[in-house]
């Protein structure tokens, strides 16, 4: 006669970690996680601005406060950890590298001039700023979006193939991958496949922190850039940043591959739409 074992082990603890990559729609993504997830939700930050943390110090942070469901780091990078009955819904939204390299000046020019990067955004044309970039400040415009997945952030070297590929993988992997060109859609995917191991999350949102409109999907046309720039600096900014042009691309094929996986996907992404414009109006009616 076989025997009936019963082991007593704890459930399987979902958590949501955000990846959070400076000016890359972040704010938007940390604002939805600390609505839906309240006294659950935590932020997870190393003591100075360009302080970085990895998968031991969130393993850290969610031994400690078993209470939490969703994290937020600004200086969180990969690899995620493997922790025993822990499942990670990883979370990194990327963001064409032009577009992005503005966002970051035009954002400076909005804030006090605290340091010399901040001081240059308020002194300085967006030609001048990205020169200075270039010359003086390689590590904040050189491929990355690709440094940050691959190599922890860290900037060593130029990047190269297999920095694209091992990005790629993680990319891939990523439970919530995200793109600013398609966030909209990239939210509806993620409500999707979330909507399993957390029933009823809603992603709408207001956007926040926003130093211009969320863009175009192709990142601008060519001529715009030239014009903002100047041709040599365009040309700089585009040998600098191939990887994560075409890490970019990869993503927007992504996310379109796992839209196709969502049932009625148009009738759900204007239903999305419909919410985040009732909250927009619902905002304005209280603040108004």
């Amino acid at each position: 006669m076989r025997i009936e074992v019963v082991v007593g082990v704890p459930a399987v603890r979902f958590v949501v970690v955000h990846y959070h990559i400076f000016k890359n729609g972040g704010s938007t993504l940390e604002s939805i996680l600390e609505r839906e997830f309240s006294d659950q939700f935590s932020s997870l930050h190393g003591p100075t601005a360009d302080s970085v943390l990895d998968a031991q110090d969130l393993a850290d942070l969610l031994q400690k406060h078993p209470e939490v469901r969703a994290v937020t780091s600004h200086h969180l990078c990969y690899p995620k950890p493997e922790i025993p009955k822990v499942v990670i819904f990883d979370c990194c939204f990327l963001r064409h590298p032009f577009e992005r390299t503005h966002s970051i000046y035009t954002y400076l020019r909005k804030t006090a001039p605290v340091d010399a990067l901040s001081r240059l955004a308020q002194d300085s044309t967006p030609a001048e700023f990205v020169r200075a970039l270039i010359d003086r400040w390689p590590h904040l415009v050189s491929d990355v979006q690709t440094h940050r997945l691959a190599n922890g952030g860290a900037f060593t070297r130029p990047a190269n193939n297999g920095d694209l590929e091992k990005a790629t993988r993680v990319l891939m992997d990523m439970a919530i991958p995200g793109v600013l060109g398609m966030f909209d859609e990239s939210l509806v995917v993620a409500e999707y496949f979330l909507g399993p191991a957390f029933p009823g999350i809603r992603l709408e949102y207001l956007l926040k922190n926003v130093s211009r409109p969320i863009e175009r999907l192709s990142g601008g046309k060519e001529e715009d850039w030239i014009r903002l720039w100047g041709a040599s600096a365009y040309e700089e900014i585009e040998r600098l940043n191939q990887f994560d042009l075409e890490l970019y691309r990869r993503a927007v094929g992504e996310i379109r591959r796992r839209l196709s996986y969502v049932p009625s996907s148009s009738h759900k992404l204007e239903d999305f739409k419909s919410r985040c414009a009732a909250a927009h109006a619902k905002y304005n009616s209280v603040s108004a």
